[in-house]
């Protein structure tokens, strides 16, 4: 579980579980301890009242006269001794040094099926110190507990042991209701609270979704004028909002003071690079020049070409940026705009022996500014034709897909490695080492970033497909107005 509220569901899961174990655990065992309890204390009145009924029957407990013969093998208890000890419940013995002299109905069965496990453990488990405990026994599936009382009636006579037990079993069949509705009850506790957590994490982590969706709304310089919204300052969550709000704030001040910068640069320079370009083709044109001195004119003119491109298209982004920039919106024939387009391309490509072929021509009309958008197909274009090696070729094409136009340009340069592809509509990126031509030199890498912005300008969308030494497709998706009949 990667997400937060994965994370916490599981942590929350996890807690819960040990938390119902050991529940259960102490549950069981304190209910176990409360029913021996019980269990002991009942065997303890058993035996003092056999004790009892022992110690008062004195010269009488035996159904004749005690004599001297009678020290090495007791007689039978006497008639009311038996009657009085057979209401006594549970097990009940009553023992000498040698045998039992009364059993009642549970503990005769007992002593007939284990009378010498039985008779082991009342001689040699129990002492004075120690009268009680638990004594596991073959004839029974569970322990016996039992307590020992010791008696002498009569003096000089030898003592008796009066034996009182219980089965242990009461406790298992006690804890078994418990053990049962643990089983049950619980397992449903933990899916119903699980999934209660699952829900509440949702809800409480709700408001970290919508930030993180006003945030990706700000993608830009143009978009950072919003601000996310702040309830209160009393938790965490709009204690963040408001941090980024002040970061969102000193981004748009760094953004504008750049783009004023950007946009008084660019017009400042260009005035000096036109009187400059015309300078150099004065030059060029003198009579005075020599043959030596026309190359590096000729070079310095390129140079200066490049530099106005250059100040050229900071300016038209920086004028987008700051929404200066007015798309004049009329009908425009696309198909017609395209032919003019490949015919261009073709004289460029002729230097370069790249054969640019329109593939598609379809007629279909779009509502936008006819020279922003002819700067966008031959931005695309002639971006095709830089960045395809001498003897490839680049095809055009525009159809109308539903209520679209589409746009494409294919050529069979390198391509775009996959990593780059979504840093190329990126200002300045440029991955010329990749794909120009040798001995060429690459653009500025704004290019794609002006067909972009012309594109979302219209409503419209770009999107590329590219693998390397395959070469790649730019399609433009521009809203069609209806078609004619």
């Amino acid at each position: 579980m990667r997400t937060i509220r994965g994370r916490l569901t599981l942590a929350y899961a996890v807690a819960l579980g040990v938390t119902l174990l050991v529940f259960a655990a102490i549950m069981l065992s304190s209910s176990r301890a409360a029913q021996q309890r019980v269990l002991q204390e009942r065997v303890d009145g058993v035996v003092t009242l056999g004790s009892a009924v022992i110690a008062q029957a004195g010269t009488g407990l035996f159904d004749r006269v005690l004599v001297a013969e009678d020290s090495a093998r007791l007689p039978p208890l006497s008639a009311s001794v038996v009657r009085r000890l057979a209401a006594l419940p549970g097990y009940v013995l009553v023992v000498d040094s040698s045998r039992v002299l009364y059993a009642n109905g549970l503990a005769l069965q007992l002593y007939a099926r284990d009378q010498d496990a039985l008779l082991r453990a009342v001689r040699r488990a129990f002492t004075p110190e120690q009268p009680a405990g638990f004594v596991p026994l073959d004839s029974i599936p569970s322990r016996l507990y039992v307590q020992v009382h010791i008696e002498r009636p009569v003096e000089r006579m030898q003592p008796l042991r009066v034996v009182a037990a219980s089965s242990a079993e009461e406790l298992e069949l006690f804890n078994l209701p418990i053990f049962a509705t643990i089983l049950v009850s619980f397992p449903l506790i933990f899916v119903l609270s699980v999934l209660a957590s699952w829900a509440l994490a949702g809800t409480y982590l709700q408001p970290v979704d919508h930030l993180i969706a006003d945030l990706e709304a700000i993608q830009d310089g143009r978009s950072l004028h919003r601000r996310l919204p702040v309830e209160s300052d009393e938790n965490e969550l709009d204690r963040l909002a408001e941090t980024i709000n002040r970061m969102i704030a000193r981004l748009e001040g760094s953004f504008a003071a750049l783009r004023r910068f950007t946009a008084d640069a660019s017009h400042e320079l260009k005035t000096p690079l036109t009187v400059m370009r015309a300078d150099l083709e004065r030059a060029m044109s003198s009579p005075g020049v020599t043959p030596d001195q026309l190359p590096a004119l000729e070079e310095a003119l390129a140079e200066s070409a490049r530099m106005a491109d250059l100040v050229d298209s900071l300016l038209t982004l920086a004028r987008a940026d700051e929404g200066r920039f007015d798309i004049h919106r009329e009908s425009v024939d696309l198909a017609a705009l395209t032919a003019d387009v490949h015919e261009t391309a073709t004289i460029l490509g002729e230097g370069a022996a790249i054969a640019v072929t329109l593939a598609v021509n379809e007629p279909v009309h779009v509502l936008g500014d006819m020279v922003r958008l002819r700067q966008l197909l031959l931005n695309l274009v002639t971006n095709a034709i830089k960045y395809t090696p001498r003897g490839g070729a680049v095809t055009i094409a525009l159809e109308r897909r539903g209520d679209l136009a589409a746009f494409s340009v294919h050529d069979t340069g390198q391509g775009i490695a996959a990593a780059d592809l979504p840093f190329i509509f990126d200002r300045f990126w440029r991955a010329d080492r990749v794909r120009s031509r040798g001995g060429e030199r690459g653009g500025f890498g704004l290019g794609l970033a002006i067909a972009q912005w012309i594109a979302h300008a219209h409503g419209g969308a770009i999107n590329v497909a590219s693998r390397l030494g395959r070469g790649s497709t730019f399609t433009v998706t521009i809203p069609a107005e209806p078609a004619a009949g």
